[in-house]
């Protein structure tokens, strides 16, 4: 068996274990060849590191080559990171709290720029910043293609006096641009990077309103989705039974794998899930199943 496909089986039996582990007597039945999810209490953080923040890798490994998704949690107290570079560009949501960022060797916390819930940063490749947090912990999402390591660079004193947009760019929530601008449509999407039709990395954060699902539908590629807001209900296969759904609180993570049948949505609340995958994120539609 290739390599490949070796891991491939490895990672899905332990996430099938898993499911079976944890998953309610009297919950929706969800078939793991097609969606494997971890809830926020099965997350396993690392433990705080010396510089104040923790982290979750959730898919890959960030040392080597390859697309990497991890949770990282800057913990309050005016913990911050030094002057450093990554040699990829890395990709960050602000999932709650502040998180502080500045460009450059001038390390100046006291005017570092803040970055609220729901801000996507980018921090470009071979270029110096640095962050943390100050009195309240900032949850990070942060997505790459690796080696995601980290070059320290010589830290200089001085005042900052702003942010440097060839190390760091940044979208705040407000300015997000949604595919729906009038709110009209039941699910509204932001492209944060990439373009899900095509290869490479995409980042993309979609709307759910109350009361709208998906039809089943299946995407060529891996997807691997946050739920950063309210609840989304998620089922397999191509039967459409809103009664016979399992529920995904904030704070969940939804893997679902490519070429397999799945559908999803909001039921009384909006549900808001970051999306990330490699292109092509296509979707096909599959015919629904009568009974």
């Amino acid at each position: 068996m290739p390599a490949h496909l070796s891991r491939r089986r490895l990672v899905l039996t332990a996430a099938i274990f898993a499911l079976g582990a944890v998953m309610p007597g009297d919950a929706a039945e969800l078939d793991p060849s097609a969606l494997v999810y971890k809830l926020p209490d099965q997350i396993k953080w690392n433990p705080p590191s010396a510089a104040g923040s923790q982290n979750a890798v959730l898919v890959g490994d960030p040392a080597k080559p390859g697309l990497y998704v991890v949770l990282n949690k800057w913990l309050k107290g005016n913990h911050f990171s030094r002057p450093h570079s990554h040699p990829n560009d890395r990709f960050i949501s602000v999932l709650g709290g502040t998180w502080w960022v500045g460009s450059g060797t001038t390390f100046d916390p006291d005017n570092s720029v803040a970055m609220p819930a729901g801000t996507f940063v980018t921090h470009f490749g071979k270029q110096v910043h640095w962050d943390g947090a100050k009195d309240e912990d900032g949850t990070l999402l942060i997505v790459g293609d690796g080696p995601g390591t980290s070059t320290p660079a010589e830290q200089t004193a001085g005042r900052l006096s702003g942010i440097d947009p060839r190390a760091v760019v940044y979208t705040l929530p407000e300015q997000y641009k949604w595919r729906d601008p009038t709110g009209a449509a039941g699910t509204n999407q932001v492209i944060l990077h990439g373009d899900p039709t095509k290869p490479g990395l995409y980042v993309a954060l979609n709307r759910f309103k109350p009361g709208n699902f998906s039809k089943p539908h299946f995407h060529p590629n891996d997807r691997f989705i946050t739920v950063v807001k309210g609840t989304w209900w998620v089922a397999t296969g191509n039967k459409a039974d809103k009664n016979n759904m399992v529920p995904m609180p904030a704070g969940s993570f939804v893997t679902h794998f490519g070429k397999q049948v799945h559908w999803d949505g909001a039921k009384d609340e909006e549900a808001w899930v970051l999306i990330v995958g490699e292109g092509p994120g296509t979707l096909t539609l599959v015919e629904e199943a009568t009974r």
